[in-house]
């Protein structure tokens, strides 16, 4: 987002943590203040409760001096910690402010902060705090919500929101289509290694598959507290051999086995977006994914990949041999998601997008 601002001309300034081998951009309309603390990515665990707060004082202090030096239109934040950063910062300096609100957790159907307590190397003190602080989040103040789907959108006004809501889906950047060697018996699933992802579903699909075709493949690409859980489960059903953990991978690790890969697997039951979608799309892949929004406006059933239930393991063995067995209905799916995202979520309609939001919360009165 601050990129496609950047390369139109606007002046955008970033507040935020160092975080363990993350590269930043470079840009000359874009600067970056790093605050304490330094961190280090954990697969999608958040940062300590001493973290959060050191945080949020010394990101006031830097929005505070930045908007004193510089001529500041708009504080836009992200969920959660800065989202408090945010408002504290408009309070202060009565700026417009906007937070970008992707998913609302509790609203998850699945008994998420409970489930989300469970897993390994998190607190458990997240099942009481967790749900408090995503409520006290949406109250802050603040002129307007940015999200990223009407899935999201109708989450936030169930969630007791009163304010302005804009709609603006993610995007990425044109990404060349990878020429790699096709394996038409491998599949790969990419993300977070947490329990509403839904993995589960996956490895007992493969088990399925694995009676018809010993070939059959799963590349696991991500981190995360379920990680031990995936690999005993795959070791239970012995699927060693058809089920790979890759852990974290680079930028190009991961387009390369995309497009080598049949189709990208997404059974996750809560989603405000999943940029994954897009990413194959990029590389003229379908994408398996589960019967719930926002997934189910993004991706059209047998035009640009298979919409299954998330619960029945038997429906996705079917569909996955389904694409082993008519590849050229894969490749007509995945040239398809590829026009889409040319067409829907290119960064020119993001920005115009962006631009028509901020416009109509400076113009507001409040």
């Amino acid at each position: 987002m601050a990129e496609i601002l950047a390369n139109n001309h606007h002046q955008v300034w970033i507040i935020t943590n160092k975080i363990e081998d993350e590269k930043y951009i470079s840009h000359k309309n874009i600067k970056i203040i790093f605050v304490p603390p330094n961190l280090k990515y954990q697969g999608g665990l958040p940062p300590s409760i001493k973290n959060n707060i050191q945080y949020l004082w010394n990101a006031v202090k830097a929005g505070l001096k930045i908007i004193k030096h510089n001529n500041i239109d708009i504080v836009h934040s992200n969920n959660f910690t800065p989202a408090f950063v945010g408002g504290f910062l408009s309070l202060l300096t009565s700026k417009k402010h906007i937070t970008s609100v992707w998913d609302i957790f509790t609203l998850c159907g699945c008994s998420y902060w409970k489930k989300w307590a469970e897993q390994i190397g998190v607190s458990k003190i997240n099942q009481y705090i967790g749900p408090i602080f995503e409520k006290l989040s949406i109250k802050i103040k603040c002129d307007a919500f940015h999200t990223i789907s009407n899935a999201s959108k109708e989450d936030l006004i169930k969630f007791g929101t009163k304010k302005q809501i804009y709609v603006i889906p993610p995007t990425i950047k044109e990404i060349q289509v990878r020429n790699s060697t096709h394996n038409n018996k491998q599949f790969i699933y990419l993300g977070r290694l947490v329990f509403y992802k839904n993995i589960e579903v996956l490895i007992k699909a493969i088990k399925i598959v694995k009676n018809e075709d010993k070939g059959i493949k799963l590349i696991i690409v991500g981190g995360g507290p379920q990680l031990k859980n995936i690999q005993k489960k795959i070791e239970e059903l012995d699927l060693q051999e058809n089920i790979v953990t890759k852990g974290y991978v680079n930028t190009k690790e991961k387009f390369d086995l995309l497009s080598e890969s049949n189709a990208l697997l997404f059974p996750s039951l809560c989603e405000g977006f999943g940029l994954v979608i897009l990413e194959a799309f990029s590389q003229n892949k379908p994408v398996v994914a589960s019967n719930i929004k926002p997934m189910s406006d993004i991706i059209e059933h047998e035009k640009t990949g298979y919409i299954l239930d998330p619960n029945d393991e038997n429906i996705w063995a079917e569909h996955i041999i389904k694409l082993m067995r008519n590849y050229q209905e894969s490749q007509k799916m995945g040239k398809n998601g590829n026009e889409v995202l040319k067409t829907k979520y290119n960064q020119d309609v993001m920005y115009e997008k962006l631009i028509k939001m901020y416009n109509g919360v400076l113009n507001t009165n409040s």
